[in-house]
């Protein structure tokens, strides 16, 4: 951790539980969050482009993927893939957050950018159609459980910018402060990481 900004090591920095639906039953199954870079990594450029042309530029990926090339901003995504993440299957990814550069030895915030979904599992697109479900949720719950117990970050905030991005942040339970007429502004504390990632 030289430069002093978040670094988790290994490119699998966890894994974590959604809900599928195998022989018309929901059933969890594991998945994979994995931290993307691709300022230092090709294959991982590579895979956030595939990623807006699968999701056929919707659901955020166009920004996440500018954030990302642009300003070298991190990307985590979660994926079904379960090995070899040296080579990111964008078919396999199903959602993906960007966040601010914050500083992981230190008493920092974490701020969410974005959060996407592939369209096939969004909720907004296919509710009733899809058989993967609880993807944003399972994607910023384990961000919230690693910035808890990797790093000394004090707060991790999001801001709505749309009417179904506030609702999103209601129901994981991210608590309302500082909002104006324009953006909700959301936020969870440090002494309430547990309690939200469980």
């Amino acid at each position: 951790m030289g430069n002093n900004n978040v670094a988790f090591g290994a490119r699998k920095i966890g894994t974590t539980n959604i809900q599928a639906k195998i022989n018309n039953t929901w059933k969890e199954i594991p998945v994979s969050i994995v931290r993307l870079n691709p300022q230092s990594n090709k294959g991982d450029l590579f895979a956030l482009e595939d990623v807006t042309r699968l999701w056929s530029g919707k659901n955020l990926s166009v920004e996440i993927e500018g954030q990302s090339k642009n300003f070298n901003i991190p990307v985590f995504a979660l994926t079904t893939q379960n090995k070899n993440f040296q080579n990111i299957n964008p078919k396999k990814i199903l959602g993906m957050l960007t966040t601010n550069k914050f500083k992981s030895n230190t008493e920092d915030s974490a701020e969410i950018f974005k959060i996407g979904v592939n369209p096939q599992f969004a909720y907004a697109q296919n509710k009733n159609k899809r058989d993967i479900k609880h993807i944003g949720m399972a994607l910023i719950k384990k961000f919230v459980d690693l910035i808890d117990k990797r790093t000394n970050v004090q707060s991790v905030s999001a801001t709505a910018k749309e009417p179904s991005e506030a609702k999103f942040l209601q129901k994981v339970n991210m608590k309302e402060k500082n909002s104006n007429f324009k953006y909700k502004n959301f936020e969870i504390q440090k002494e309430n990481f547990d309690e939200f990632a469980n």
